[in-house]
């Protein structure tokens, strides 16, 4: 397997921008508003050492969430553009358009099991997205493709998701998702090649691609005053199919990742 070095200064800066919003949730798009909007928070967030680990690390974590107007944002590892609306008689909001997404990599001093793999950069993802909304609930759907650290592949996402009141400042939101992945992606996180068998001593392993996980999720937010809030999240991720058969999580992991976080924000 190959893993090839960002080599653009630039695609570099953008990614470390981007990952400043890594611990933040994907948010709605707030009723249109003119001008930058949205929210800046911290929190400490507890999640897997690397996707399919069993241990985990703990961390401090901003959370971003930036609006400008109701077509511009920056969410989560995630910026992009609604440059297509749509609402349907029924009212039915549709958005659609590009987007481009911070990849977390992955070191191999992140666990003992991983020495001899090597380490796979960060990456930056360009593809684009669909999102329809309708009262509480909304429904997404993205595809993604490396195009700053060789072939490292695509990913599809499909969630779905309501969110509601249940008191009067507390608001929660459940989400069901999952991932497919190509056949490129799958060996760059989970296949072994040759070399990396020879240096670490696991077997070779061939990934091919389909659906790499399932997962669920609840996020809670909680309203302090007019400008402060406390948010709080909890996610669980499990691994199927090739990536859960590799021997980095069946050997030495786990097919079942959980995160959480906690912390405070500012909206504005």
């Amino acid at each position: 397997m190959k893993l090839a070095k960002m080599t653009r200064p630039a695609v570099a800066a953008v990614a470390m921008w981007m990952l400043a919003a890594s611990a933040a949730a994907e948010g709605d798009m707030p009723v249109r508003r003119d001008g930058l909007h949205g929210s800046l928070g911290l929190g400490v967030g507890v999640r897997p050492a690397y996707e399919g680990a069993s241990d985990k690390k703990t961390r401090i974590m901003p959370n971003i969430n930036l609006f400008y107007g109701d077509t511009l944002f920056l969410t989560g590892m995630m910026a992009g553009a609604n440059l297509w609306k749509h609402t349907t008689a029924q009212g039915l909001s549709i958005n659609a358009g590009p987007l481009l997404a911070l990849r977390r990599g992955r070191d191999e001093g992140d666990n003992a099991g991983l020495a001899g793999l090597g380490d796979i950069d960060r990456s930056l993802d360009v593809g684009g997205f669909v999102r329809f909304r309708k009262g509480g609930w909304q429904a997404r759907a993205d595809i993604r493709k490396d195009v700053s650290n060789g072939d490292g592949g695509t990913t599809v996402n499909l969630s779905a998701g309501y969110g509601m009141p249940v008191a009067q400042k507390l608001r929660l939101r459940a989400n069901l998702d999952t991932t497919w992945a190509s056949a490129a992606y799958a060996n760059t996180f989970y296949g072994i090649d040759a070399t990396q068998a020879a240096n670490s001593g696991l077997a070779q392993y061939e990934a091919g691609s389909g659906i790499k996980s399932v997962g669920a999720s609840l996020m809670a937010d909680y309203v302090i005053d007019r400008e402060w809030g406390a948010y709080a999240s909890l996610r669980y991720k499990r691994l199927v199919g090739d990536a859960a058969d590799s021997p980095i999580v069946a050997g030495f992991g786990s097919e079942s990742q959980v995160t959480t976080s906690v912390g405070i924000k500012y909206r504005f």
